[in-house]
């Protein structure tokens, strides 16, 4: 048999002794604790992409977004408006000529110094306009230390009418995660627009 048709076997079996892994620790997750998988498992998987493509690096970084960050829950989120339609437009001098608009007004951690472990509410403030009465909005969180990502917490649809919307997700962290500033980015989307904040935070 040949070196390269040996070393195929092996990364086949490792990629299916991986999956049986995964599918073990998902079987019992609830819907808040779905972002608690093995990062260790999705960084493996990540590599062993990244080998077959040749870009090994970025295969574990790929594998990190998978595998998560064990130990870390996602609570529900919850949203309040925080202006109306008409008070969001005068606010911003809106015309409707100038079509759909998603704007960032602020984000924000809090606590900013935790411990292992403990809560923390990564909250972000936008105002939509020009959705023609309601759109559908995407929020995306994900755990960043640095230019790495540790864990993607949530992704979630909502169909939002215009206005001005404040939305907080509580997040326990993980009893073993390292000490060191971390980041909670936070990307909202619409079809046509779509906005990135970054609010950091400290685990002491």
């Amino acid at each position: 048999m040949k070196m390269g048709s040996a070393l195929s076997i092996k990364i086949i079996a490792a990629v299916c002794v991986i999956a049986m892994a995964l599918t073990s620790l998902t079987a019992c997750q609830t819907y808040g604790e779905a972002a608690g998988l093995g990062a260790g498992l999705g960084a493996v998987t990540g590599a062993i992409i990244g080998h077959q493509s040749g870009h090994t690096v970025e295969g574990a970084a790929i594998g990190a977004v998978v595998g998560g960050l064990a130990g870390l829950i996602a609570h529900d989120i919850k949203v309040r408006q925080a202006r109306s339609k008409q008070e969001t437009e005068a606010a911003y001098n809106y015309q409707p000529s100038q079509g759909e608009m998603l704007t960032l007004e602020r984000t924000e951690v809090l606590p900013p110094s935790v411990r292992p472990g403990e809560q923390i509410e990564a909250s972000v403030q936008y105002a939509l306009l020009g959705t023609g009465g309601s759109v559908q909005v995407s929020e995306q969180r994900t755990l960043m230390r640095g230019d790495q990502v540790v864990a993607d917490v949530s992704t979630q649809n909502f169909t939002r009418p215009d206005g001005t919307w404040v939305s907080a997700q509580t997040i326990r962290l993980p009893g073993n995660l390292q000490p060191g500033q971390y980041t909670i980015v936070t990307v909202v989307r619409t079809a046509r627009s779509a906005i990135s904040a970054r609010a950091d935070f400290t685990v002491l």
